[in-house]
């Protein structure tokens, strides 16, 4: 077993780097505070976090810095969705600051999610047997947040190379209820309501917030404690902090809102060269998926199924190239890289790929010497290849085109050109590429060849930087309504948060409409960001010059009494350029429905007369295009930026 210790130094030398040179979007005044910052060398083994413990951290699983001035601690459930998405960000924040903070997981498994309490004691019980396999055991949960049942608890826990015999008694015996009990109970204290939820220092910040957030408020954290720092240790600065940050009338302060950079323009088509990168598929495939990846990338495994998904689905017309960006915080990631060019260089690269991803804990050297035994590989050949100038050109090179075309991330790909970033699920893949499909048919129906499709759409793709689009502009503001109205709200409707929120969304869409798409990618933003605060019910208002768009509703209101309204409700926006009955079948079948009742309420149309009422509803309210949503009860239209629905919203939440 790894000892801790040598196992938190050996993350801090391998992040270090990565981190350091990453932040360069800070203000100079909090760089200079930052390099100045003194953090006393230490022989610790666990953290210290003061004598008085006054958030009860001592004994919890942590990772990244153990002397590090700024402490985040995280209540979290392992079936929440946002808390996944919260993960991901704290594995982000531990990047851009590797020496500067460390975080402390605490258990709140919320009553609606029926196997999080046992996942929670389950990872107890893999941190009992080491921290480090606290945060193994951490990201597999996530990973697989929907299958968390006993016997998959088990199956996690001897893919990590737990002893079986421990684990299993400390789930018989319940050995961690009380821990987990024991962290509810302190949530509840500190008005801790929902999940993800973070502390940072003592400084509260709900929800899977953008890493924008995260960033104000520890650069602010590390400007504070620069003061403590000085004449205390990092355990009694914390101390002191955190109980600064929690006095007041507020105890659980919001933290300010920090200016997000500028993104890339999502629209714009890019340049990508395949050169001698692998191709999976053959060469007059009329879409070419050019995916940026690493081997040692969590997301990146994860998206290998959907991958597969798309080779059935589409055969010789959808090629896949694989380009390398190892990232700098992942330490096996480019000895990988190295291994599967080493095995490219001798035929073998998607085999030493398929290896790879599947021991992704395992990317040792001897290992690498024996996958490539295993492929029957030249070893002496395998061994100078890797090592070799031409490799890590290759490499270079690939990482030169990642910076150039901003994939900055892993998984990151360009479908035709078309950026798509993350390890997104196979209907959003489907979508993009049924479009590129057309617009590709469309050019060999004008005469161009086959074989020729991808240079002919790269032809006047974007060679040089990439247009960037500032994420939130100042808005500006329209004018609503004078008076909020009434709008009825039948419990049969869907909708998500609390029902008695202090605020709440009503939205008029149409599945057909690009702008409702649009406002739904939006609305799912805020809905995360003010997640507990707010309240979304969607109601029908299918315009009818959408051809498709009644009976699509029609089809989300039976999804909606299978109880899978929002699953529906996104695959038909993935989906909206195909909305026909077959269509609506598929995305029925896929969401698992009972197909049977769902063709019955299509065939009988069922559900019409509620649609029809909807829309008579949004008539008589003022709706008259799509789409049109109220904030309690004060109408807005138009798929407006996120900045201006959240100006909306605080202007609301300050009046209530």
């Amino acid at each position: 077993m790894i000892n801790q210790k040598h196992f938190f130094t050996f993350f801090l030398v391998a992040t270090t780097i990565a981190g350091c040179c990453k932040r360069t979007n800070l203000p100079p005044e909090c760089v200079e505070i930052i390099a100045n910052l003194e953090i006393e060398e230490t022989e610790l083994t666990e953290p210290d976090f003061g004598a008085e413990d006054p958030l009860q951290l001592a004994g919890h699983p942590w990772i990244g810095a153990i002397n590090a001035p700024v402490t985040i601690v995280v209540f979290s459930d392992f079936e929440c969705p946002y808390c996944s998405r919260g993960a991901e960000r704290i594995h982000e924040i531990l990047e851009l600051y590797p020496t500067q903070v460390r975080v402390v997981f605490k258990q709140m498994p919320l009553p609606m999610h029926s196997n999080a309490n046992l996942a929670a004691q389950a990872s107890l019980a893999a941190h009992a047997q080491g921290n480090e396999f606290f945060w193994q055991y951490h990201d597999l949960l996530f990973e697989n947040r929907l299958t968390l049942e006993r016997s998959n608890l088990e199956e996690y826990a001897e893919q990590i190379g737990l002893d079986m015999e421990t684990f299993r008694a400390a789930l018989d015996n319940e050995t961690f209820a009380e821990v987990v009990a024991a962290d509810i109970a302190h949530a509840a204290e500190l008005g801790i309501r929902g999940t993800p939820n973070f502390l940072i220092n003592g400084t509260n910040l709900r929800g899977a917030r953008p890493l924008a957030d995260f960033q104000t408020t520890i650069d602010a954290e590390l400007e504070a404690i620069q003061v403590l720092i000085n004449g205390m240790t990092v355990g009694e600065a914390f101390a002191a902090q955190v109980e600064e940050n929690l006095q007041g009338p507020e105890p659980i302060p919001e933290p300010p809102r920090r200016p997000q950079p500028p993104r890339p323009d999502l629209d714009a088509e890019l340049y990508i060269p395949i050169g001698e990168s692998p191709v999976f598929g053959p060469a007059d495939a009329l879409v070419t998926i050019v995916a940026f990846s690493e081997f040692q990338c969590p997301y990146c495994s994860r998206v290998l199924a959907t991958m597969e998904q798309i080779k059935e689905e589409f055969g010789d017309d959808v090629r896949i190239v694989f380009k390398h960006r190892p990232l700098g915080f992942h330490d096996r990631a480019e000895p990988a890289a190295r291994a599967t060019i080493a095995a490219q260089n001798q035929g073998k690269f998607w085999e030493m790929h398929d290896l790879l991803f599947a021991n992704q804990r395992a990317l040792t050297d001897e290992n690498f010497d024996a996958f490539a035994e295993q492929l029957g590989l030249n070893i002496e050949q395998f061994h100078t290849d890797m090592q070799s100038e031409a490799t890590t050109a290759r490499i270079q090179e690939d990482l030169a085109l990642a910076e150039r075309v901003q994939a900055n991330g892993t998984p990151h790909f360009f479908i035709n050109g078309m950026r798509l970033s993350g390890a997104q699920p196979f209907p959003r893949f489907q979508s993009v590429i049924n479009e590129q499909l057309i617009i590709a048919q469309n050019l060999i129906d004008a005469g161009t060849d086959r074989t020729e499709i991808y240079q002919a759409l790269q032809a006047d793709a974007i060679r040089g930087p990439v247009p960037m689009i500032q994420a939130n502009p100042t808005p500006i503001q329209p004018e609503p309504t004078p008076d909020p109205v009434e709008i009825p709200i039948l419990p049969t409707e869907p909708s998500r948060g609390p029902e008695h929120a202090l605020i709440t969304i009503v939205e008029y869409s149409d599945f057909e409409c690009p702008y409702c798409s649009r406002f739904a990618d939006n609305i799912d933003e805020i809905f995360d960001e003010y997640e507990g605060r707010i309240r979304i019910v969607f109601k029908q208002f299918p315009l009818p010059f959408h051809a498709d768009a009644l009976l699509a509703s029609e089809a989300a209101l039976a999804a909606n009494s299978q109880e899978m309204f929002w699953e529906m409700h996104d695959l038909l926006f993935l989906n909206q350029h195909a909305l026909e009955r077959s269509d609506l079948e598929n995305y029925a079948e896929q969401i698992g429905l009972n197909m049977d009742t769902f063709r019955q309420a299509l065939d009988e149309h069922t559900y019409l007369e509620e649609v029809q009422r909807q829309i008579r509803e949004g008539q008589s309210l003022g709706v008259r295009g799509t789409p049109a949503w109220f904030v309690n009860g004060v109408m807005f239209s138009g798929a407006q930026p996120i900045p201006q629905i959240r100006a909306h919203i605080e202007e609301t939440l300050d009046a209530e």
